[in-house]
């Protein structure tokens, strides 16, 4: 007669169905009345278990899809969540984890027990089911019996580390499935020691190591600190919390948990520390009384162990006033539970984007190195022309400033301030001459009136005196040409050398995986390089020739100014001699004409330097190295490729495998979209807005339940004389489980 939403309440009401059922059958009214007082009390207890069904359930698909990317492999790659257990020596450790998963399996002994780092992998089963293990390393086999699983970890561990109680950081993998643990993922860390003992293997830095192995899980943030600290120790001076406070600085990450409460000094006790009024943790503390080593003589069991502990803790003077969340191990279970709930959910995300960033740069990785090589030499020549082309191509649309969307796609470095390419070529034209440019500039600077004086009786020789020699402005401002020269080749020397440069850096990209090859391939194209630098160095050099060889102009400024026989006087020359009036003409003349020769070079150097060495390379380059590496026959020998490159491609694609089946891991359940999962508030939010449409249906149908129970029992005869079932058929309802019940009621009546 009623109906339930969730699979929790659903489930439980179904047994217990079923339990009346058998009742009815058995004894008749009696029982069937019994029966319905069961389904009745079920209703409650389904309440109370699925208010935490769901959380749970969800819990497990997390913890489940965490295992899955582990054994993916995913781990070696990126951090995923865990729980690991931090604590010094014989801090209580390993009888905690045992109290978590409600069995005895991890050895025992004197000193240090835990010498390889124990991930345990825990899933929950139904209530009932006998519990089984497995060990990664030791394949195909399921273990029933946990005395085995318990000498298993010490020959295991023995194998790795020796027999002399070395500490090596290889973690053992056990998966456990049982009913008396959570969904959870913890790992074992050996305690960390200070003092090697005597006649093992342990060396003197025992401690170091010991601590350096914690700190590889514990700082990771992604890690939950599990902190095991004795009650009758000082908090204050616990070295477990202090390594803790030291990876986790904020410590909002660590769960406290004090043993060893039973054993503090009389009169003491840990309740400001499990009231978290010490030292703040802000995930909390938690209070457990671990089984003694006496009970573990006496071979008391773990289930029987929490039972001790909860009657330990309800009649302890102290402890029993404090909150229900302050102690007792199944308190940590659930805090541990809904701790790594949120921390997962908060995780997904980024972990999903790591994959995917890591996943995008293996495969830009992968297509820099290629397809392997082509067994056969016409294949190989095949590919080696599309890697010239694909080369030339690069390097001209550099030069030309192209956009070049696979560039753009394969850049990993940031982007420079500085240009490059063809931007790059430009900015070193626009510097030539710069100096020289300016409006101050003068190019007979360096020239005394003495000096240009000095000049003109020079070029005069025995000549009749009073007549000025063209000789003279030659002489004076051949020099000043002459010093144009070695800009103009500075020039071209720095626009090779980008080049050079420039194809350096991509055919190192483009033939990354012949590196043999590199050498080879550069000397051809510096070769070709080469020729065209010295084509062009002749004509720069040539030009400048021809303005020292040859003056000449058609500038009407200066043939308008400027070719006067007679200078003219201004007005501040008057009076002067006519010497220096002639010296100061001469400089004037020397200065504009100098200017012409300077706008011309310096527009004609770089388009002799775009034109024969820029463009001409682009043009013949792709032409000349076909043709020159055709002829070259140490080309094909060249064309191998080194045993690390096919090494990283092995290994880039099988961790390309790995990141993608984590991600359709990730993509596959829709529970699990890591755009949104909610949280623990917002699932209790769901579940007590369902419990309480349910309350209103239940109320709904119990009313309808008493009448149809009235009816079957009491709610008429039929012609033998026992209760009519057939007084409330208006009750008849669509559920299943309805309809299943007032079946067998009715079969049961008659």
């Amino acid at each position: 007669f009623f109906f339930f939403n969730d699979t929790a309440t659903t489930e439980i009401y179904t047994r217990s169905l079923v339990g009346s059922v058998r009742c009815v059958q058995e004894t008749g009214y009696q029982r069937r009345v019994h029966g319905i007082r069961i389904i009745m009390s079920s209703v409650e207890e389904a309440k109370d278990e699925g208010a935490n069904g769901l959380l749970w359930m969800m819990l497990r698909k997390f913890v489940t899809l965490i295992d899955e990317l582990r054994d993916l492999g995913l781990q070696e790659h990126i951090n995923l969540p865990r729980i690991a257990v931090l604590g010094t020596q014989s801090s209580g450790k390993s009888s905690v984890l045992e109290s978590i998963v409600g069995l005895d399996f991890l050895p025992r002994g004197d000193g240090v027990v835990t010498r390889r780092p124990l991930e345990l992998r825990l899933h929950h089963l139904a209530d009932n089911t006998e519990p089984w293990a497995i060990f990664e390393e030791i394949k195909g086999k399921k273990f029933y019996n946990f005395l085995e699983v318990r000498k298993a970890i010490e020959e295991l561990t023995d194998k790795t580390a020796g027999g002399k109680k070395n500490i090596v950081d290889d973690p053992i993998v056990l998966t456990i499935h049982s009913y008396t643990c959570p969904d959870l993922t913890l790992i074992d860390l050996p305690g960390i020691t200070r003092i090697p003992l005597r006649d093992s293997d342990q060396p003197k830095n025992i401690e170091e190591i010991t601590k350096n192995m914690a700190k590889r899980y514990c700082d990771d943030p992604r890690t939950i600190i599990l902190c095991v600290i004795p009650a009758n120790i000082d908090l204050s001076t616990s070295e477990a919390l202090q390594y803790a406070k030291d990876w986790d600085k904020e410590m909002i990450r660590t769960v406290g948990v004090m043993t060893k409460l039973d054993i503090m000094d009389s009169g003491t006790n840990a309740k400001k520390a499990l009231m978290n009024q010490e030292i703040y943790l802000k995930l909390g503390y938690v209070g457990v009384k671990n089984r003694s080593q006496a009970d573990i003589n006496d071979k008391i069991r773990v289930q029987r162990g929490l039972d001790i502990e909860k009657e330990w803790f309800q009649k302890h003077a102290i402890y029993r006033s404090l909150p229900k969340d302050c102690y007792g191990t199944d308190t940590l279970t659930h805090k541990l539970s809904r701790v790594m709930y949120a921390h997962i959910r908060n995780a997904l995300p980024d972990i999903m984007k790591e994959v995917e960033e890591k996943l995008k740069s293996i495969e830009e990785r992968l297509k820099d190195l290629g397809t392997p090589l082509p067994s056969t030499d016409a294949q190989r020549m095949q590919m080696l022309w599309g890697m010239i082309t694909a080369f030339i191509t690069a390097f001209k649309n550099k030069i030309i400033g192209k956009f070049d969307m696979k560039a753009m796609q394969q850049k990993k470095e940031k982007t420079s301030p500085e240009l490059t390419g063809g931007a790059k070529i430009k900015s070193v034209f626009f510097d030539l001459y710069r100096d020289c440019s300016i409006p101050e500039y003068r190019a007979t600077a360096e020239l005394s009136d003495k000096d240009i004086e000095r000049s003109i009786i020079l070029h005069e020789g025995d000549n009749l005196s009073g007549f000025p020699s063209v000789e003279v402005f030659y002489y004076l401002i051949q020099p000043e040409i002459e010093k144009l020269k070695e800009p103009a080749i500075k020039c071209l020397l720095d626009v090779y050398y980008y080049m050079e440069e420039l194809s350096h850096t991509i055919l190192e990209k483009t033939f990354a995986r012949f590196p043999t090859l590199i050498g080879e391939l550069m000397a051809v194209v510096q070769q070709i390089m080469g020729e065209e630098r010295d084509t062009t160095k002749y004509i720069v050099e040539s030009l400048i020739d021809c303005e020292i060889g040859y003056m000449f102009t058609n500038d009407a400024d200066y043939n308008g100014k400027r070719t006067d026989i007679v200078p003219k006087i201004d007005e501040s020359d008057k009076g002067q001699d006519s010497t220096k009036i002639y010296v100061k003409e001469m400089r004037t003349r020397i200065e504009s004409y100098y200017k012409l020769v300077l706008r011309n070079v310096r527009d004609a150097v770089p388009k002799i330097i775009g034109c024969f060495l820029v463009r001409s390379i682009q043009d013949k380059m792709q032409l000349e190295l076909a043709s020159r590496l055709t002829k070259n026959e140490q080309i094909k020998t060249l064309m191998s490729e080194p045993p690390s490159v096919a090494e990283e491609r092995k290994r880039l694609t099988e961790t390309k495998d790995i990141l993608r089946k984590a991600l359709k891991a990730m993509q596959r359940d829709p529970d699990l979209n890591v755009s949104y999962s909610p949280t623990e508030d917002e699932l209790l939010k769901d579940l007590a807005k369902l419990k309480s449409e349910n309350k209103k249906k239940v109320e709904e149908k119990t009313e309808k339940t008493k009448i149809a129970v009235t009816n079957m029992f009491g709610g008429g005869a039929t012609s033998k004389g026992k209760p009519s079932v057939f007084g409330s058929q208006q009750h008849l309802i669509s559920h299943p489980l309805q309809f299943i019940l007032f079946s067998s009621c009715c079969i049961c009546s008659m």
